[in-house]
């Protein structure tokens, strides 16, 4: 009877399995935190926004993969996704899994789509990786190489793709910057034209976009939405058509920044500084908006500031909390907002404070804040004259939040008055960031190599997201606004990040007053020295000798705390590293282990009582 049982129980097992693996393939319970492994909702939408059927064309190299684990893991994850996609697209997406073996019919399809073949050992093994989007006509967006560094982006670069080959119809925008947006050939250097900014690559991936030159008068009749990116030196007449589009009622998206650091032409227009900028104009429109960004402050914060490598004053270089370029988390992200809501990280620089216009009838939401950590600083310190040391050390937060993005709706009137003095009316439609340099490549995306072959871009923040987000959304199509940030991400440890910054602050301090005080020494051996006028100048009197004795001993003390200075922060960190360990391996056991105790005791007890 008991191996009858067995038996029944194996085979019911076997059965389940069976079953499961064709009747619950697409099921995926997903217990992380972030949903890391759940379809975004905004999935369905896409969906639903395609005019015509989308074929998914998925190469991957299944025999070279067996050499490369951890392609072949990333591969089985990306080929579950684009199950799930189909099976949510209600017949409108249909997946074909490519193997494209060598000197197969597969494999010219696959070069000829432009996808990469990637080494994955030293004998000339390569495999490929790709997917090739197709609609019903002519259109194809290709992806060379599904990296797994780019797995939290996945779906959006899977969907983004999708959207475009499958809508028939995109939103026309217009598209005034002063910032490069396309690719710049150098006659100097005689170089292939460099392709242009990402950000803007892709922007002409999700709608039509007419560029409008700085000289222009007047904005395209036909735009139905306006970027405005980094405006300086405009006419009167684009002025009061720029004026005219908002009063129309139609969406505009501002990037407004007080000390744009990418600016090409702020190297040709520095007098020697270090890190030249240049400032966004726009006359008297932002008032009339019902806000203001002052452009001789940009905003600091300790606890979004990016480590950057800078020199030191005593050789070599080292690492530094740099408090005006920003790495920003989703903790000062507005939730509620689907242009932000969905996104994990934007890398900004030097950016600008967006303050409300007293009395003005538009409503300023914001989209993106600082910490409370923060404070306003003069653009001239971080420009011409700007010192990173400088800053940490005259760092004064006054626990304000201030906003670094944001949307501005409401009732307006036009900043130009007419003959008679009247005003025109109308309702804005703004989506305002205070920076401009969040669009160049270096602050959000990295490029993979293998050897001469380019693997596409690396996102390393959510910048490109965020743009797109505020182009779909004030465009009217918010297809991709819940497709961002889609992966695992490294989690600081908050506390020893304190004890960092308040051990960097004191050791910087300390440092600098170190040298000062070298420096006022080797001053004063250098005066004693000129006021001798006898033979023997090149031998030191008595009174140098103890000057100098004096300094020896005075940057042997002071160096000794700044090696103290460094020890408490590791000790600080390790004691509070044991901490943890103790709480996680011995306390919490020790509590479960007592609780579950007390409970068998409890049991037992009512057990044995009487019934």
């Amino acid at each position: 009877m008991a191996l009858a049982t067995i038996v029944i129980i194996v085979v019911a097992l076997f059965a389940f399995n069976t079953a499961s693996t064709f009747l619950l393939r697409s099921f995926r319970l997903d217990l992380t935190e972030d949903r890391l492994y759940s379809l975004s909702p905004g999935i369905t939408q896409i969906i639903d926004t395609l005019d015509e059927p989308v074929r998914l064309d998925f190469y991957w190299s299944q025999t070279a993969g067996d050499s490369a684990p951890q392609v072949r893991s990333y591969a089985q994850r990306v080929r579950e996704l684009l199950e799930e996609l189909v099976l949510s697209s209600h017949g409108m997406l249909v997946l074909s899994v490519i193997d494209p073996e060598p000197f197969s019919a597969a494999e010219d399809a696959a070069q000829s789509a432009g996808l990469a073949k990637i080494s994955v050992d030293g004998a000339g093994a390569t495999l490929t990786l790709g997917l090739v989007v197709r609609g019903s006509t002519d259109k194809q967006e290709t992806i060379p190489f599904l990296a797994p560094q780019s797995e939290p982006f996945l779906e959006y670069e899977i969907a983004r793709a999708i959207l475009t080959v499958g809508r028939a119809t995109r939103p026309k925008v217009a598209l005034l910057s002063s910032l490069p947006t396309e690719s710049q050939f150098d006659p100097s250097t005689m170089r292939e034209p460099q392709p242009g900014p990402v950000v803007f690559e892709q922007m002409r991936q999700l709608a039509t976009v007419e560029s409008v030159g700085l000289t222009a008068d007047e904005l395209p009749a036909s735009a139905e939405a306006l970027v405005l990116v980094h405006p300086r030196a405009l006419s009167e007449k684009m002025m009061r058509s720029i004026d005219a589009f908002a009063l129309s009622g139609k969406p505009i998206i501002l990037f407004f920044d007080p000390w744009c650091e990418s600016d090409p032409s702020a190297t040709r227009e520095s007098i020697g500084g270090t890190r030249p900028g240049t400032t966004s104009e726009l006359g008297p429109l932002l008032t009339s908006w019902g806000f203001g960004i002052d452009t001789e402050f940009v905003v600091g914060d300790r606890t979004y500031a990016t480590r950057v490598q800078t020199p030191s004053p005593s050789g070599g270089v080292r690492a530094l909390d740099y408090p005006v370029w920003l790495s920003i988390n989703d903790t000062a992200l507005a939730k509620d907002d689907p242009m932000t809501g969905g996104l994990k990280s934007l890398n900004i620089m030097s950016v600008g404070s967006i303050t409300p216009v007293e009395g003005a009838k538009t409503k300023v939401q914001p989209a993106v804040e600082s910490s409370r950590d923060s404070m306003l600083i003069q653009t001239l310190k971080v420009g011409f004259f700007g010192d990173p040391e400088q800053l940490i050390r005259d760092f004064k937060p006054d626990d304000t939040r201030r906003t670094l993005a944001a949307r501005v709706t409401g009732p307006i009137a036009s900043a130009f008055p007419a003959d008679d003095g009247t005003r025109a009316s109308g309702t804005l439609q703004l989506f305002v960031v205070a920076d401009a340099d969040l669009l160049s490549d270096p602050t959000w995306v990295t490029e993979e190599r293998a050897g001469n072959t380019s693997l596409g871009m690396r996102a390393i923040a959510d910048n490109g997201p965020f743009v797109y987000n505020a182009v779909e959304i004030m465009t009217g199509t918010s297809a991709l606004a819940g497709l961002r940030g889609r992966g695992a991400y490294s989690r600081s440890f908050e506390r020893v990040s304190e004890l960092q910054h308040a051990a960097e602050a004191r050791y910087i301090v300390r440092e600098r007053e170190l040298q000062d005080e070298i420096r006022k020494t080797e001053m004063r051996i250098a005066q004693l020295q000129r006021e001798r006028t006898d033979a023997s100048a090149v031998i030191m009197t008595a009174e140098q000798e103890s000057e100098l004795a004096k300094a020896q001993v005075a940057m042997t003390a002071a160096r000794k705390e700044l090696r103290q200075v460094q020890f408490d922060l590791r000790k600080d960190v390790k004691s509070l590293g044991t901490r943890l360990m103790v709480a996680n391996v011995i306390l919490w056991p020790v509590m479960v282990a007592a609780i579950a105790m007390l409970y068998s005791v409890v049991r037992a007890r009512r057990g044995r009582q009487p019934s």
